[in-house]
């Protein structure tokens, strides 16, 4: 299915929305004009796609725009009554979303962004000349898990930046109420997807179909990612009032080994492979749908409401 992309074009009393193919040359396919919602179709067989997308961004923008009427090409300059179109999933009321004050984006946090505050509250453990020693030697100070488990979460990061210059958007340490995290949630055409990163420095893995095995040691690792995606697709679903696919990811870092025994509903990767995974995937999201979801998903407020039922939206 051809990709489209939605543009909005103001000028002192002009104000239009582009809905445009994706590419170099971007044809455009349809045109609302914002002042009188009229829709102009230029390309027959998109429109009920195109109809779908300049719905969607009337009803999130926050725009006043008049009831849609239909103009197609080399039928007259009668414009006809628009017929609804379907959108994918559930079209819902969203909840009041406040303002963001600078310390509510998420989008400013640095790859490893809880376990580092964890590490500099230990660090406050030791007298000043350890501390001195410390940072004059280029050391970090604190217990060797949480340490291991920083390193590896920002060699993550790191390898999740090429994935930017797409358009994809990337937020890292997002907090849940439970005073956990999530190491990284990663927005693209695909959908989200909830990244753990899991640091075994020369470690063989294998997974099964419930079970990850580390040097043959089993930890709950794909449980609780599932748990994780589910929850986060519920949470954005609700506050961007559409079907948000949310897929749980494991990012292995420092293996010798990753061997596969069984096809789990988590994928576990190498993470430092996953900027030409993720893409892999079939698109899901058209790129206005991944801005939304981008806008309510760096919204610290947002994450406070995990896993709590929904509310009534204002």
């Amino acid at each position: 299915m051809t990709e489209l992309v939605v543009k909005q074009w103001r000028v002192p009393g002009r104000e239009r929305l582009y809905v445009n193919k994706a590419g170099a040359r971007g044809d455009s396919v349809a045109w609302l004009d914002c002042r009188t919602g009229v829709v102009t179709v230029d390309v027959p067989e998109f429109e009920a796609v195109a109809l779908a997308e300049v719905e969607e961004w009337c009803r999130t923008s926050g725009d006043h725009v008049p009831p849609r009427t239909v103009r197609r090409r080399g039928k007259g300059n009668q414009p006809e009554k628009a017929t609804p179109s379907p959108l994918p999933g559930p079209r819902l009321e969203v909840p009041f979303l406040p303002p963001m004050r600078e310390e509510d984006d998420l989008a400013r946090n640095l790859p490893g962004a809880g376990l580092e505050s964890l590490v500099r509250e230990s660090e406050k453990k030791y007298n000043l000349l350890v501390r001195l020693a410390a940072k004059l030697s280029r050391q970090r100070l604190g217990d060797a898990h949480t340490l291991r488990g920083l390193e590896g979460e920002q060699i993550v990061g790191a390898s999740l930046e090429p994935l930017k210059a797409a358009g994809w958007k990337v937020l890292h340490g997002v907090p849940l109420p439970s005073g956990a995290d999530i190491d990284h949630v990663v927005i693209g055409p695909p959908g989200v997807f909830t990244v753990n990163s899991k640091h075994h420095p020369g470690a063989t893995v294998w997974v099964g179909d419930r079970i990850v095995k580390v040097n043959r040691n089993g930890f709950p690792y794909l449980e609780n990612s599932e748990f994780e995606a589910s929850r986060t697709a519920r949470l954005l679903t609700e506050w961007c009032g559409f079907d948000v696919p949310v897929h749980p990811v494991i990012a292995v870092v420092g293996a010798q080994r990753i061997t596969l025994g069984a096809a789990p509903g988590v994928a576990v990767i190498d993470g430092e492979q996953i900027a030409s995974v993720l893409p892999a995937r079939p698109a899901e999201l058209s790129p206005n749908r991944v801005d939304r979801v981008f806008t309510v998903a760096r919204h610290r407020h947002v994450w406070s409401h995990i896993g709590k039922r929904s509310r009534t939206p204002r």
